[in-house]
């Protein structure tokens, strides 16, 4: 019973957060459609001491994950180190009590950095050793607005966002995640109040992989620790970006969405409509645009910087469910699930031309990591399995039918891909 009134509180908190009017101390959208589940740092399960990893030349050995992966899974913070998982945190209680999010594993693989999440609180700022011990609260004001976390390339600080009053005027600071010294470096805007809704639950999930309808937040640290990007809105339409020398805020583009950062930090990918826009950091200027037959959700760049991974989705079909089912699920009709077929793209900056390396059944794709030949892919799972669950008549255990998220292997020499883990959210790779 109580799995099921946790799955009927998401959808009925999706139809509530339409409002476009701006709250004190608001959630995101992404969050209020999330299953969220708590756990108790105080009692990690126990496992070894770090082992020392060799240097990985392969992403996987027989289809099992090589390098180190921090995720979400039930809303509790989990580890797997060369395929073997571990969770980390555990009790899960729910929203909008305790739970877990936006893991990021340092530069040199040792410690990962978290967020604990509790009501309508800010956020606490939160790091551990790679196996979940050591465990410290380095501070307790990160935004709801831009629920992310960078790592400065030395390790040692971590970075993140501030709300003030109002809440729109974000505040960017860093911690030293030893000494605990903390400094302000600069302030910029998000817009709020975009409100949003959605009967369809792999809606949630593609949010909280930072993917549309409402996840498309950016804030990410340029390689040489001197700029930041990010939304100027909370729909994460729009795109910012503030110097951290001069502690100057730049609003680069009024549509852009979705902005990664070249690997030597010179330019940075987005997504416009339909097209790729590269900008040049030095100018603040687009220096080319690469249109798209369909319109780009989640971007990448390649390790050598002379490409970027894309990814896109078009509508296979659409379930809906009856109006009494609506109402047994959600209190409210009428409901459908998209049914997507997704596409991951790789756009050649010389010559402009994308090529298909992957087409799937799935709502949403985000690539998330690549060494050049073999990428990692978040995969979305479409509703079908829960629409078919719950029109067959049934309602027990409906979070074992919920979408997740997986993660692919993708081989981008020979186009082939292999499943390495489930139920995988919001990942961090370190390989």
């Amino acid at each position: 019973m109580k799995k099921y009134l946790t799955f009927t509180a998401i959808i009925l908190c999706l139809s509530a957060c339409a409002s476009n009017t701006p709250q004190p101390n608001p959630i995101s959208d992404a969050d209020k459609i999330a299953t969220v589940v708590a756990g108790t740092l105080s009692t990690a399960t126990e496992i070894p001491a770090t082992p020392t990893l060799p240097d990985v030349d392969n992403l996987s050995i027989n289809g099992q994950l090589q390098g180190k992966l921090a995720f979400i899974r039930n809303n509790n913070l989990w580890i797997s180190i060369n395929g073997v998982e571990t969770q980390l945190t555990n009790d899960a209680i729910g929203l909008p009590e305790l739970w877990y999010s936006n893991p990021q594993i340092s530069p040199d693989g040792t410690k990962i950095a978290f967020l604990k999440n509790a009501g309508t609180d800010a956020r606490t700022l939160t790091v551990s050793d790679i196996d979940g011990r050591n465990i410290r609260q380095l501070a307790s004001d990160v935004a709801w607005t831009l629920p992310t976390i960078e790592w400065s390339n030395d390790n040692q600080k971590i970075y993140y966002a501030s709300s003030t009053d109002p809440v729109e005027n974000m505040i960017a600071k860093s911690i030293n995640q030893s000494t605990g010294e903390l400094q302000e470096q600069g302030q910029f805007i998000v817009h709020s109040g975009c409100g949003g809704a959605s009967s369809d639950p792999a809606d949630a999930v593609s949010s909280l992989e930072k993917l549309a309808p409402f996840g498309r937040h950016v804030f990410n640290l340029s390689p040489q620790n001197n700029y930041i990007i990010h939304s100027t809105t909370c729909s994460g339409g729009g795109l910012g970006m503030l110097n951290l020398w001069t502690k100057q805020d730049q609003v680069l583009d009024d549509h852009a969405y979705g902005a990664i950062i070249s690997p030597d930090g010179s330019r940075i990918a987005a997504a416009s409509d339909n097209s790729i826009v590269i900008f040049n950091v030095s100018t603040g200027s687009i220096e080319s645009t690469f249109p798209t037959s369909e319109t780009p959700q989640a971007l990448l760049w390649n390790s050598d910087g002379k490409g970027v991974l894309y990814s896109t989705f078009r509508l296979a079909n659409t379930l809906t469910l009856d109006d009494q089912t609506a109402l047994d699920l959600l209190g409210s009709s009428p409901a459908s699930f998209n049914l997507n077929t997704s596409t991951l793209w790789m756009v050649s900056l010389d010559n402009g031309q994308s090529t298909k390396v992957i087409e799937i059944e799935a709502h949403n794709l985000k690539p998330i990591f690549t060494d050049g030949q073999k990428v990692f892919v978040v995969i979305v799972e479409n509703a079908n399995k829960l629409f078919d669950y719950v029109t067959q008549g049934n309602r027990e255990n409906l979070p074992e039918y919920y979408p997740t998220a997986n993660i692919l292997e993708v081989d981008l020499v020979n186009l082939i891909s292999n499943p390495v883990t489930s139920d995988t959210q919001q990942a961090s790779f370190h390989k």
